[in-house]
């Protein structure tokens, strides 16, 4: 009874592997959420604001959903870009904004590696 205890316990209380700013249990160690307070958040708004800077008729896209899929070089340039998974229109004008966005470097190398592929769920 003990042992099923602890294993519960333990399942639920934040867990900090070597080399990881994984938050929960069950987090990401690169999560890169908006939220974060860390690098990995700090570069999330970032491209956040980036595209969202650039987006067209900002208004028009409120309650939408999109999934953007993007590849990045270490200087911040946007290799690839891609949607998914939401409003056909908000998502073309999503991937528009993002080709034309200025997105912060990488200066750190491994929030580079985490963000090198990422996808983002971005709402209107």
């Amino acid at each position: 009874m003990l042992a099923v205890v602890v294993s519960l316990a333990a399942g639920c209380a934040p867990l900090h592997p070597s080399g990881c700013h994984k938050t929960t249990a069950m987090g990401s160690c690169s999560s890169g959420r908006w939220d974060d307070q860390d690098e990995w958040g700090a570069q999330a708004r970032g491209i956040k604001a980036a595209i969202e800077d650039k987006i067209a008729e900002p208004g028009r896209w409120k309650g939408k959903k999109c999934r953007l899929h993007m590849e990045f070089a270490q200087d911040g340039r946007a290799l690839k870009v891609s949607t998914s998974d939401g409003d056909k229109g908000y998502c073309e004008a999503v991937k528009l904004a993002a080709q034309k966005a200025k997105f912060p470097g990488f200066s750190n190398p491994e929030v580079y590696r985490d963000f090198e592929k990422v996808g983002f769920d971005m709402r209107g």
